[in-house]
C-alpha cells in the first residue's frame, strides 16, 4: 500500500481537508446511486484510513443525506456548490477522487458495481472489474432502480428521487468533459453533459428545491444540485436556451451516446481511457 498526503476542496472552496497514510485503494463505482449523487458516468473514490484524515475547513456547513432506507449509507455534500464531501465508513474514509490534489501512481484502481453502469458508458481502461463489489467490501449488493416504461419523454431525476424531469428527442451535443471544473463540481474523473434546447426539455417535479452554484470567475460554468439529498440536477443558465443535464440523472437508457471527451489537455492524470471517441485538448472546433 502507498503512503500519501493528499488534499481535497469542493467546488466552492467552503470545504477543505487533507489525508495521510497508505490508501486502500482508488474505487470507480458505477451503480445507480453514486452516479445520481455525483451526477456522473461514475464515482472515484480513494480509500483511505479514517486516522489519517482531517478537516482543515468547512465540516460544519457539510449536509448530510441517508440514501438507503435503513440510514446505514449516509451521502454528505456541500450546502453551497453541491460537491460531495468525504464519507466516513468504519475505520475508513471514501475521498471523492475528483477534489484532490496528489500522487495516484501505484494505487491499484477497480471498477465495481459494473453490472448496474450507465449502458451509454464504455469502460475501456483495462481495470479489473467486479459486476458488484470486490470481497473486502462489506456490502455486496446495490438495489437497481425499478424499470420505467419508455414512451415519448425520457424521465429522469435527483438521488432522493424529489427532483424530476423529462425530455424529449435527442441532445443538441454530449460531451463527456474533463476540464478541473467539472471534476471538482462532479467530484468525479470527469462529467458527462447533455446539452438540450429548452422546448425539449419539462420540469415535473421539486424545481424548488434545486440550488445553483456559480464560481464567480467563471463566464458560463455552474452547477445545481438538491438541496436534500445533493444529487446532480439539470442546470440552467441565464441568458442560454439550452439546458445541461448531467447523464447520470436519466432514469433510463436515454438513447444517444456521447460524442467526444473535451478539455483532455486537462484531464485527471491518475485515470486512461480507450473508447475511440474523438478527444479535444479543450472545446471542439465549432
Amino acid at each position: 500500500m502507498l503512503a500519501f498526503m493528499f488534499t481535497g476542496a469542493c467546488l466552492c472552496g467552503t470545504l477543505s481537508y487533507e489525508a495521510r497514510g497508505p490508501l486502500r485503494a482508488l474505487v470507480h463505482c458505477h451503480c445507480s446511486r453514486c452516479r445520481k449523487h455525483h451526477g456522473a458516468p461514475f464515482a472515484s473514490m480513494a480509500v483511505a484510513p479514517l486516522e489519517g484524515f482531517r478537516w482543515l475547513e468547512g465540516e460544519g456547513s457539510v449536509v448530510e443525506y441517508a440514501s438507503s432506507r435503513a440510514g446505514t449509507r449516509v451521502r454528505p455534500f456541500c450546502g453551497t456548490c453541491g460537491a460531495v464531501a468525504p464519507t466516513v465508513v468504519g475505520d475508513r474514509v471514501l475521498l471523492p477522487a475528483g477534489a484532490l490534489q496528489g500522487d495516484f501512481s501505484g494505487v491499484v484502481a477497480e471498477h465495481v458495481f459494473v453490472g448496474s453502469k450507465a449502458p451509454w458508458h464504455v469502460i475501456a481502461d483495462g481495470l479489473p472489474q467486479h459486476q458488484v463489489a470486490p470481497s473486502w467490501w462489506t456490502r455486496r449488493e446495490v438495489p437497481r432502480p425499478e424499470p420505467v416504461e419508455l414512451e415519448a419523454a425520457v424521465p429522469g431525476s435527483c438521488l432522493c428521487g424529489a427532483v424530476t424531469f423529462s425530455v424529449i428527442g435527442a441532445p443538441r451535443v454530449w460531451f463527456q468533459c474533463h476540464c478541473s471544473r467539472c471534476r471538482r463540481g462532479r467530484s468525479a474523473v470527469h462529467g458527462s453533459n447533455m446539452f438540450y434546447p429548452l422546448d425539449q426539455f419539462a420540469w415535473r417535479s421539486g424545481r424548488e428545491l434545486v440550488q445553483r452554484y456559480k464560481p464567480p470567475e467563471a463566464a458560463r460554468f455552474a452547477v445545481s444540485f438538491c438541496t436534500r439529498c445533493g444529487g446532480g440536477t439539470p442546470v440552467e443558465r441565464d441568458n442560454i436556451p439550452f439546458i445541461l443535464i448531467p447523464a447520470a440523472l436519466f432514469d433510463v437508457d436515454p438513447g444517444a451516446r456521447p460524442q467526444a471527451h473535451i478539455y483532455v489537455g486537462s484531464k485527471a492524470p491518475w485515470y486512461a481511457f480507450g473508447d475511440g471517441l474523438p478527444r479535444y485538448d479543450e472545446q471542439p472546433p465549432a
